[in-house]
């Protein structure tokens, strides 16, 4: 009994590990009772299959001693991790990745919430939908109103991270020129759920989070499952007033995708990213989500052959084109698109060669030089994007034209 009990222990070591460091105010003072919670995780190898915070072990937590120190054990030895910590009266942080297996001495720095202005205490709770409440719960304070109706993001008057504690609860500290602001709570096992809060209001805020709703399918393309292809969705409404929470997560060897605490009873898109040489795609497509702690199994879901589509951009002059030069390609119902640089030569080819067949805008940034002409013709947008519809192959033709303002300009190795 006593080797069975020996070998279990040394196999459990060998599976998980720890993080340990301390938090620190700027000066380099310890912060006792600070909250430290595993934020995000990823796969040390292979792609992200899951959502970064939907890993069980984002659901860690501990809090500083009176040294400013802290120990998180038991983490997977196959992830990377990010912490978060907080403190009341401090700017929260997130760090970046650490391997747990480097052994790492982990420092966080908080600061101090400026106190040039006179402060609210906006105190407030994060349960779930039986009103337990939930600690570790990361708190974000979004879309800044200031004195004057103007709308911005933080400065280092407004908490703009923390995190709740054992209680569920937390606070914020407030300059007195905030008039309001809104506030989300993201808790691992949860979906996302965003609030405000506005002056004069003083009732403590409560967030209730529930479990969310789960998307679940597998790609197929002529009988076959598509595996490591990334895989995008979010909301079809993303007007300002809706939970905007966009998730992108690569398909396992199976094929299959599986979106967890997403926002409930309410309408997402899914397709396939382009950029990454996918052998097939998922056009833009519309799903709804069901409610809190429901699945929506989609099963087998067909890819279409992809096309090809090819920008192709020129300076008039037969000048390189200057550095900086990008062109970004997008969808309008898709979150992220594919951004490509554009190399200083006089001709450059940008090729897509997985893009389903359907509407594209295309963004073109050339320091000092403007688009003088399209083909296939095309309007910009009020957002300066082009449209393009692809339908097979297809390829877009820009040339550009240097500015009134910088032709003027004569590079110092040339003369007039």
């Amino acid at each position: 009994m006593s080797m069975l009990m020996l070998a279990a222990c040394v196999l459990l070591s060998a599976t998980t590990s720890e993080l340990s460091g301390r938090v620190l105010d700027s000066d380099g003072k310890p912060i006792s009772k600070a909250i430290v919670v595993v934020s995000t995780a990823r796969p040390r190898l292979g792609p992200l299959t899951t959502c970064p915070s939907c890993y069980r072990d984002c659901a860690k937590r501990t809090m500083t001693d009176e040294n400013g120190d802290f120990q998180i054990t038991g983490l997977s030895d196959k992830l990377l991790f990010t912490l978060a910590a907080g403190a009341h009266g401090y700017q929260g942080a997130v760090t970046e990745y650490y391997d747990p297996g480097d052994e790492p001495d982990v420092t966080i720095e908080l600061k101090t919430i400026s106190s040039l202005n006179r402060n609210t205490n906006v105190r407030g709770s994060v349960v779930d939908l039986t009103g337990q409440p939930i600690a570790g719960a990361e708190i974000r304070t979004r879309m800044i109103r200031r004195a004057g109706g103007r709308i911005g993001g933080a400065d280092d008057s407004v908490t703009t991270l923390t995190l709740t504690d054992d209680s569920g609860g937390f606070e914020l500290l407030v300059g007195d020129h905030i008039s309001g602001f809104d506030v989300r709570a993201v808790a691992n096992g949860f979906s996302p759920e965003d609030t405000q809060w506005f002056k004069p209001d003083d009732q403590p805020l409560v967030i209730r989070l529930g479990q969310g709703a789960s998307l679940k399918g597998k790609l197929v393309f002529e009988g076959r499952p598509v595996s490591s292809v990334e895989v995008g969705c979010v909301q079809k409404n993303r007007m300002i007033g809706n939970v905007v929470t966009p998730r992108e997560i690569f398909t396992d060897g199976s094929g299959v995708f599986h979106f967890q605490n997403l926002p409930p009873d309410r309408e997402y898109t899914l397709y396939t990213h382009t950029g990454q040489s996918a052998p097939a795609a998922l056009p833009v497509s519309l799903v709804r989500a069901p409610g809190h702690g429901e699945c929506a199994e989609f099963g087998d879901v067909s890819l279409v052959e992809p096309s090809t589509l090819t920008l192709s951009f020129k300076t008039d002059d037969g000048s390189p084109l200057p550095k900086d030069s990008y062109v970004r390609i997008g969808r309008p119902d898709a979150w992220r698109g594919s951004k490509a640089v554009l190399a200083q030569r006089s001709s450059v080819e940008v090729q897509l060669n997985d893009v389903p067949n359907e509407k594209f805008e295309v963004s073109v940034r050339v320091p000092g030089y403007s688009v003088s002409s399209v083909v296939p013709p095309s309007n910009l947008d009020p957002n300066a994007r082009y449209s393009i519809s692809v339908n097979g192959d297809t390829r877009m033709r820009f040339v550009v034209k240097r500015d009134n303002a910088a032709a003027s300009v004569v590079p110092s190795n040339q003369s007039l």
